[in-house]
């Protein structure tokens, strides 16, 4: 016998797991990581079937799983740039998100604002190592609501995992390029 009493635990029935495509979604909150140059973002769907997903999975499992981050390192600054103006292009009626023309941006008027998210699907290996599928947040476009309701926009393709090389596969020495890190990337 297990041993465990789960008179008083509800059970966790089925959740509709998001897919690749384009919502509304509304930002929750957004954190200056400024030791990294990044916010970090929590999110949730803000319209449709998936309205309060993440909310509900945070009552239900204490897990909040809507999260993204916008570096604003000086290489990603243009896809900074192209964030905010969706936020701000989605939210007319916010002020002071932008301060000026663009020389800087409240991070703090960020929460409760919504914007538009395209968003792929990719595969990755889960904690029990098989093949799973989730949607790619890294590689997220934001853009003006009215872009995602007049349908100006294209989902990105699936992103399969990489398999591992066979023996017999080309093998490129990328010790060549030099290390790469994180900071090499541009978002």
């Amino acid at each position: 016998m297990i041993g465990v009493n789960m008179s008083n635990i509800e059970s966790a029935g089925t959740f509709p797991r998001p897919k690749a495509g384009a919502y509304v979604i509304k930002i929750v909150s957004a954190t200056n990581n400024k030791p990294n140059e990044r916010l970090d973002i929590e999110f949730d769907f803000a319209e449709g079937e998936l309205e309060d997903y993440y909310k509900d999975m945070q009552d239900r499992f204490k897990f909040w799983g809507g999260k993204f981050t916008k570096s604003y390192k000086a290489r990603a600054l243009p896809f900074f740039r192209s964030f905010i103006e969706a936020v701000v292009r989605s939210n007319p009626d916010v002020d002071g998100l932008v301060i000026g023309n663009y020389e800087d941006v409240d991070e703090t008027k960020l929460p409760g604002l919504k914007v538009g998210m395209v968003v792929g699907e990719k595969e990755y290996i889960g904690n029990d190592g098989k093949k799973k599928i989730r949607l790619d947040t890294y590689n997220a476009k934001y853009i003006p609501i009215e872009d995602i309701r007049a349908g100006n926009y294209t989902v990105p393709e699936f992103i399969p995992l990489e398999e591992t090389p066979s023996e017999s596969a080309e093998v490129v020495d990328t010790t060549a390029f030099g290390p790469v890190s994180d900071d090499d990337m541009p978002f």
